[in-house]
């Protein structure tokens, strides 16, 4: 899955020299957290909510509205702005956007084409909505995991028992996350008739370790 699939095309954008004020506007008005910051046509930097907070009188300033607003005014985009912003390219996928947002502890990137042009943003919300999709995880369904052997073929011995049951397989996830050595974590999920799914946990289970099922339907 790419990053151009989940991202929010034409985004929203401010310009380095408008005001504090505008960018202020600019979020409430279309319900947003951040804005790419754009020179000549070029993205620069990025300022968000939190920035334009920062960078606001404190409400405990002698300062009358008036005169906040007029302060407002003043300040520039270009004085408040984060400058070189991470960003990702429109041809990576949303696990690498997903690792990149987690490490660095930021809620959106500006997704850039190969020449560097921005053509999209990528938020939390966009990525958790990746992972819903990918995982399957609105579909009514069953969800078994297993602990299986870290080898060629052991996916396959769970999709053998699988197949002698009708059944629709929606997604299939392996992990290495607290498991042992030479051990790995399967998670599928898949849909069959109720009368089906005891016996294929009973083979599951007499095959792979610590098999779990949960009833999604």
């Amino acid at each position: 899955m790419l990053v151009r699939k989940w991202m929010s095309k034409n985004p929203i954008t401010i310009d380095i020299n408008d005001t504090l004020t505008e960018a202020v506007e600019t979020l409430k008005r279309n319900r947003i957290r951040r804005l790419p910051v754009m020179k000549d046509g070029k993205l620069v930097g990025i300022i968000s909510d939190r920035d334009l907070k920062e960078a606001s009188p404190s409400k405990v300033t002698s300062l009358d509205v008036w005169e906040v607003h007029y302060l407002l005014s003043k300040i520039k985009i270009k004085d408040i702005y984060k400058k070189n912003p991470f960003t990702i390219r429109d041809d990576s996928t949303i696990e690498k956007a997903a690792v990149l947002m987690f490490d660095e502890k930021i809620g959106g990137l500006p997704v850039v084409d190969g020449k560097g042009d921005l053509v999209g943003m990528l938020t939390e919300h966009d990525v958790f909505n990746a992972l819903i999709r990918i995982t399957g995880a609105r579909v009514p369904s069953y969800r078994v995991s297993m602990c299986l052997p870290d080898e060629g073929g052991a996916i396959k011995e769970v999709c053998d028992i699988l197949d002698n049951y009708k059944h629709k397989c929606i997604s299939i996830l392996n992990t290495y996350y607290e498991v042992r050595e030479n051990r790995r974590s399967v998670i599928i999920r898949f849909q069959t008739d109720k009368e089906n799914i005891d016996k294929i946990i009973a083979q599951l289970e007499d095959k792979f370790e610590n098999v779990q099922m949960i009833e999604e339907l």
